[in-house]
């Protein structure tokens, strides 16, 4: 078995506790994570609220690694969305549209194959009716992966709530606060994995973001 630490954070374009977005500071939180993969969230690529600066491709340059990254959503010349980087690059990544029930922000899923691992990373919608059948979606498409899976990304829910993955033999690390600053300081992000074995699991401090990075250690076979 080999040992791979894998990681998910939602970087809430780069806007920090402090109102101030900075992307140099969360290439330093992601650096520091020594993270062979991680799975990123709500990245700004040329949009004015983060100064018009490609968030994807500016850590691409920052971290030395290449950063893969599909939008969500397009707000004139620019829009924001998901990203998966890793060491070495993650292949064959691709963007799979999850379903929506009316005008919620459109949402989706990127799975990657690596280092022996099949990765599904996402951001599943605010909204409670929008957010359980896409979670059901997102547990389809886990199903069909092939040999280890691993679900990275910021599901919106606690660990009740994605019993969809958990029947299927998913397993995640469910004792930590993501959102140390709301009101409820819950877990809303998640890392699971299936025919792999999760060995430890942590969240870093930092107020780079408003959530917190989840960092996870698996035993792939």
């Amino acid at each position: 078995m080999g040992t791979l630490r894998i990681a998910s954070f939602n970087v809430h374009h780069c806007l920090g506790l402090d109102g101030i977005v900075d992307v140099e500071r969360v290439a330093k939180v992601v650096r520091s994570l020594s993270a062979d993969l991680i799975a990123l969230q709500e990245l700004d690529r040329n949009l004015p609220r983060s100064g018009g600066i490609d968030q994807p491709r500016e850590l691409a340059r920052l971290l030395d690694v290449e950063v893969a990254f599909f939008p969500t959503i397009s707000r004139g010349d620019g829009d924001y969305g998901l990203a998966v980087a890793g060491r070495p690059s993650p292949s064959t990544a691709s963007y799979l549209a999850l379903p929506r029930l009316g005008k919620e922000e459109p949402r989706g899923v990127v799975t990657a194959r690596w280092e022996g691992l099949e990765v599904v990373c996402t951001h599943l919608s605010t909204a409670a009716e929008a957010r359980r059948i896409q979670t059901s979606a997102l547990a389809a498409i886990a199903a069909r992966a092939e040999g280890p899976v691993a679900v990275l990304g910021d599901l919106n829910q606690g660990a009740r709530a994605l019993r969809p993955l958990t029947v299927q033999g998913f397993r995640g690390a469910f004792r930590h606060r993501t959102l140390p600053r709301a009101r409820l300081r819950r877990q809303i992000d998640h890392i699971l994995v299936r025919d792999a074995t999760l060995r430890r699991s942590w969240t870093v401090p930092t107020t780079a973001s408003d959530h917190l990075p989840l960092v996870a250690e698996i035993s792939v076979p």
